[in-house]
């Protein structure tokens, strides 16, 4: 198998992965936690981290709320522009394959929501305090966001790489 297959089957089965759990937590959410209901998974972690069932028509923390056909379409082209990509891609790194798996079953598994609900299903929820309450979220989003850091990371190492051969590739042979 060559790298270009390696790593779009690697970029194909995370992403395949990420929908799976996402579709399986927003499932069962939606069938076990009456909407805006909360619950503690783990009662000794309460209130620090509970959820609650909510649907957001927006973007992240609930910006741009009833903008459900604009965010469809971007999620559907962030979806296929990174299919494509993993499919054509030379099989750079496997820390690029992971990261985009990991963003698109995220952008994936929040379009599937737009598709099928016209909004998304959110239900984790984090609090630092009464007054310091992250918005609530769900896998999708989480995966989007670890897929978003481990890409700025191979970019950044990509960086000192390409830096690296170039400043050894300008010193003469000794």
């Amino acid at each position: 198998m060559n790298k270009r297959t390696k790593f779009a089957m690697l970029t194909l089965l995370i992403g395949s992965a990420v929908i799976s759990l996402d579709r399986f937590s927003k499932a069962w959410v939606v069938k076990n936690i009456p909407l805006y209901r909360e619950i503690a998974p783990i009662p000794t972690l309460h209130p620090w981290f509970s959820f609650v069932h909510s649907t957001n028509s927006g973007v992240a923390f609930g910006l741009f709320q009833g903008g459900t056909l604009i965010f469809t379409i971007i999620a559907a082209i962030a979806v296929m522009a990174i299919a494509i990509y993993s499919i054509q891609s030379s099989g750079e790194s496997a820390l690029l394959a992971i990261s985009l798996g990991l963003m698109l079953g995220g952008a994936a598994g929040n379009l599937w929501d737009r598709l099928a609900y016209g909004s998304v299903v959110d239900f984790i929820l984090v609090r630092a305090s009464d007054t310091l309450v992250w918005p609530t979220f769900n896998l999708a989003d989480s995966s989007i966001v670890l897929g978003t850091g481990l890409l700025i990371l191979y970019l950044f190492l990509d960086e000192r790489r390409s830096h690296r051969e170039s400043n050894s590739a300008q010193q003469p042979a000794a």
